[in-house]
């Protein structure tokens, strides 16, 4: 007989399936990306000489990726504020004559599938890999492998710890604090490898550091850090046909799962509670979601700490609004995820440095790519929904400006906190820096003057999915007028450095996006124009 929850993950597949088939703007949305993928998996890319840099640079970013996702899906999914059910779970499957433990495994592969659709964007990368590294087809097949083993046993660690400190908020916040201590001894031994390499960075002089990094995340103890360093050990040896290292980090990985399902099975699983309050949480956001309401951040995640804005007079106090909520929510400056991209991009700018003069604009291009899904309207969409923001009695195209100030300035601290550590790995002019920053900036406006283009257009759309495509395939049309003139300028002005490039750029997107801001004003006049 087959069991009751592969049967009903089967069914849920197959109704999600049948639901792309009947909907054109998810089976628009699905061709679209398959589209995208063709574009990079077969356009050439060649390397002059096949002159490929050293497999053991990318051993090494595999290693930090790796641990960098298994830390934060690790620190989230063993939270009890994680919702790993729904609603309709606990109602049926928790009275069910199921085991506590086949459920949990059941919740543990559902948000497995969710985690492996947000790598979807490894494929996309196959082109910079191909041409630099030399990467193909079946080198990335084991990149996406070891990147969804990472995530499998992220979610079982935090599962195993999650079962056993249920109910025990300071058992579980101890727990995750030894992880972070882990993580920041981890750093440490890696600065210790290099300690002979990084007074030469002073120098101007990075490859050392670089070819020292390389060998520590690349080997071992490099590839000893728990779990992650040892999937990248055996993506890595399967590269290099290190066999040695693939048979000792494989007996480490299956030592792990044997271990972690032990601690599962044996536990007592007393967190039906625990299940049942985050459901509950996350059930009610759904159904605000379908209200036509966007739901707050969770009350947990809150601190309310000193009330009042003190500032702010008619659509300024939007803005002044804004920076409360980001204290309240623990955010300084920017996200935690555009730190994250920060941190990726500046890591992309220690291997394009062998690119020389060009160096500066594989990274822009690179950061611009990750701004199309890091930029977002902030809290733009949640504003919409209230009606305060209709009766300020102030023009729309001022309250519009003042609910994206708050977003706009965190792009622009991204953008130094950025390219000014890029400018010195890479090494480039003071003025290239500085017009890199303003062309980043520039991007970081246009892409949220189509956010709001595509609300103002297409707001009332209720396919979540026709929407992003909108969204994604309407930046791309505005982009080309900036990369086009930006090319104009550095071909015929005799304009030092890219320059020309990034002053093109940046004249453009500004002038562009104050035309769509402009133009959309009308969207803060009458809540009936967003069918709000």
């Amino acid at each position: 007989m087959k069991s009751p929850l592969v049967y009903l993950t089967a069914v849920k597949l197959k109704n999600q399936l049948k639901g792309v088939l009947k909907s054109p703007a998810k089976l628009l949305y699905g061709v679209f990306l398959i589209a995208m993928f063709a574009l990079v998996a077969f356009a050439k890319n060649e390397t002059v000489g096949g002159n490929f840099r050293s497999i053991s640079e990318l051993g090494a970013i595999l290693t930090i990726f790796y641990t960098i996702m298994f830390l934060m899906v690790f620190v989230t999914g063993s939270s009890s504020n994680t919702p790993m059910f729904t609603l309709s779970d606990v109602t049926l499957l928790f009275p069910s004559p199921l085991s506590p433990n086949k459920i949990l495994f059941y919740g543990l592969f559902r948000q497995l599938g969710v985690s492996l659709l947000l790598g979807f964007f490894l494929l996309f990368q196959y082109g910079w890999l191909n041409s630099v590294y030399g990467v193909g087809y079946g080198h990335l097949l084991l990149i996406v492998v070891g990147y969804a083993l990472t995530l499998f046993f992220a979610q079982l660690c935090a599962m195993a710890v999650y079962v056993r400190t249920s109910g025990k908020d300071n058992a579980g916040r101890t727990i995750r604090l030894c992880v972070y201590g882990a993580a920041a001894v981890y750093i440490a031994l890696a600065a210790f490898s290099c300690r002979d390499a990084l007074p030469l960075l002073s120098q101007g002089d990075y490859e050392p550091a670089l070819t020292a990094g390389s060998a520590f995340f690349s080997t071992l103890p490099g590839l000893l850090f728990p779990v992650s360093g040892w999937i990248s050990g055996i993506v890595g040896a399967l590269f290099t046909g290190n066999w040695l290292q693939l048979a000792l980090c494989a007996v480490l990985i299956l030592a792990a799962f044997a271990a972690l399902l032990l601690l599962i099975t044996k536990s007592k699983n007393n967190y039906y509670e625990d299940v049942l309050q985050t459901a509950e949480l996350a059930q009610s956001a759904i159904t605000a979601k379908k209200e036509g309401q966007l739901a707050e951040a969770s009350p947990k995640n809150v601190k309310v700490g000193k009330i009042g804005l003190g500032k702010g007079l008619g659509a300024s106090a939007i803005y002044y609004k804004h920076k409360v909520e980001n204290r309240r929510s623990g955010v300084f400056f920017i996200s935690n995820m555009s730190l994250l991209f920060a941190v990726i991009i500046i890591a992309f700018s220690f291997f394009m440095k062998m690119a020389e003069d060009g160096a500066i604009i594989a990274v822009f291009a690179m950061g611009t790519y990750m701004q199309l899904f890091s930029v977002a309207l902030g809290r733009f969409n949640r504003e919409l929904i209230k009606p305060y923001i209709y009766l300020i009695p102030e023009p729309p195209l001022k309250k519009l400006l003042y609910s994206l100030k708050e977003g706009l300035i965190a792009d622009s601290i991204e953008a130094v906190l950025i390219f000014v550590p890029v400018a010195f790995i890479i090494g480039a002019s003071p003025l290239d820096t500085v017009f890199c920053i303003l062309a980043r900036i520039s991007f970081s406006l246009l892409f949220t003057a189509g956010n709001v283009l595509v609300e103002r257009v297409f707001g009332t759309v209720s396919s979540k999915v026709l929407i992003f495509f909108f969204y994604f395939f309407s930046l791309l049309v505005l982009a080309i007028p900036g990369v086009v003139l930006g090319v104009v300028l550095m071909t015929f002005l005799p304009l030092p450095g890219f320059l020309g490039v990034f002053l093109g750029m940046a004249l453009c997107n500004v002038l562009l996006s104050l035309l769509v801001l402009y133009l959309c004003r009308g969207l803060l006049q009458y809540a009936e124009l967003n069918s709000r």
